[in-house]
């Protein structure tokens, strides 16, 4: 982990400048220029998926000029990620409302089944026959990014072989922004 270069904190990713910041002093900065006020919030919640595995989510709220950045990101690697965002004037406590709404709904519905054939092999398969999640960096792979969906992350040649049981189908590939909610034309 790089260190705050204002604090010290082991915690930094934020470039301002030529500065590498942590959340607190960044936000601590931007404060400062834009004459905002900043609630409290938890550092964490912890949420059911479909399946009722409890995932704990790490909350993370970023003031930029634009307004404010919130974040549900789950612990484990390549894990759940929700992002709401609101002006400079949102009422905040809403806006995590709104946060952990999100994050309520994106993970009750899940788009993998995994089954077993007789001979003890695994395979995947896509339920109700849709899929959402979102892209990923694969550092295993330098052109080609992974998918992450149900809070798993899988290679494109497996979300392939998912797909082979649509072979002649048609298929609809969308791609949203990170804030945006996903949502589906019927209830399944």
């Amino acid at each position: 982990m790089a260190e705050c270069q204002l604090c010290g904190n082991t915690d930094a990713y934020i470039h301002f400048g030529t500065e590498l910041l942590c959340l607190d002093c960044f936000n601590e900065k931007m404060v400062k220029k834009l004459g905002v006020r900043v609630t409290s919030y938890p550092e964490g919640v912890m949420i059911r998926d479909g399946q009722g595995k409890v995932h704990r989510l790490r909350l993370r709220k970023r003031l930029d000029p634009i307004g404010f950045i919130m974040e549900a990101k789950a612990e484990e690697t390549d894990g759940y990620e929700f992002v709401v965002h609101g002006a400079l004037d949102v009422d905040q406590e809403e806006l995590f409302l709104q946060l952990i709404a999100k994050a309520e709904r994106g993970m009750a519905e899940l788009y993998v089944d995994q089954g077993h054939f007789p001979n003890g092999q695994s395979y995947n398969t896509m339920k109700n026959d849709r899929l959402a999640g979102r892209i990923a960096y694969d550092p295993d792979e330098d052109v080609v990014p992974k998918l992450v969906v149900d809070g798993k992350s899988y290679t494109w040649n497996e979300i392939g072989k998912m797909l082979m049981a649509y072979e002649g189908f048609q298929i609809k590939l969308e791609t949203l922004d990170s804030s945006d909610e996903i949502k589906w034309q019927d209830k399944r």
